[in-house]
């Protein structure tokens, strides 16, 4: 009887640590809100994956910023004026998601990681010129700090 009675007690653990797991969710907004600066902006070609860059290594800088449920992203190449779009972002347990409204069409759905001050997002779907006039489908990871 004893016996049964451990083995009952094994399963109803064993059952419990993998049916109520808590189920991961999504940040609170206000740790996101605010400027953060990238420290890496590596657009990689869908069509080639070899074909990458980093245009904060190449001497652009790209800021986002975000408010309660907008944002604004700015990329600024050396020498030239800066490229802003906008538009509306939302977080999920594990979706970060920026939705245009200028500067690119539909929305960008990102992988995201929030370590403290630094935001991985990794995936996100945005055309690229990699060759002068020839802009083409590219996924964006990108590694921010908070300003």
């Amino acid at each position: 009887m004893r016996k049964w009675a451990l083995i009952l007690l094994a399963a109803t653990a064993l059952l419990t640590s993998t049916t109520c797991k808590d189920s991961p969710t999504a940040p609170d907004v206000k740790t996101l809100i605010g400027t953060w600066n990238a420290t890496k902006a590596e657009f990689v070609s869908v069509v080639n994956s070899t074909t990458k860059q980093d245009i904060v290594a190449g001497g652009s800088t790209l800021t986002l910023v975000l408010s309660t449920s907008t944002f604004v992203f700015t990329i600024t190449d050396p020498g030239q004026a800066p490229k802003v779009a906008t538009g509306t972002w939302s977080v999920s347990s594990d979706t970060f998601t920026l939705t245009w409204s200028t500067g690119f069409a539909g929305e960008s759905q990102f992988d995201f990681v929030l370590n403290g001050d630094h935001l991985t997002l990794t995936g996100g779907h945005l055309p690229f010129d990699f060759t002068v006039g020839n802009f083409e489908e590219a996924l964006l990871n990108l590694i921010l700090v908070r300003q």
